[in-house]
């Protein structure tokens, strides 16, 4: 019986761990598009990754390079002063992330897709309108 109670709270343990470590890195996003942190933001990139931004005309797949630079381009043509969270919704291994960046001139929605993998979390995903 001890035994039982002992895998049960490791199993507990290794649960909430890896939700504090998604919450974390979650958190490290929202930071690093508020500060525009485009640097810290690259390691976050998935190999591929469907990007929609006002300025394209659809959605297209980009690699993490090319998608950090649109960013930093969006960033830099619209003013972005910073980034408002909205919320971080965990579904299974894909996490939501939602907000708005704000600029001088107009507010964006930007909706963020994130996969949990082995490494922790990349962004599969950026949408803004």
């Amino acid at each position: 019986m001890k035994q039982l109670r002992q895998i049960l709270l490791f199993v507990v343990f290794a649960f909430f761990s890896t939700g504090l470590k998604a919450q974390s890195e979650t958190e490290s996003i929202a930071q690093y598009l508020q500060t525009a942190n485009f640097n810290n933001l690259l390691s976050y990139w998935d190999t591929q990754v469907e990007v929609n931004l006002p300025d394209l005309i659809g959605q297209k797949q980009y690699n993490a390079k090319e998608t950090n630079e649109l960013l930093h381009s969006f960033f830099n043509k619209n003013n972005i002063i910073g980034f408002d969270k909205n919320a971080a919704r965990k579904v299974g291994t894909t996490i939501y992330l939602t907000g708005k960046l704000i600029s001088s001139n107009a507010k964006f929605n930007i909706t963020l897709l994130l996969q949990e993998n082995k490494k922790g979390v990349s962004i599969v995903s950026i949408r803004i309108s």
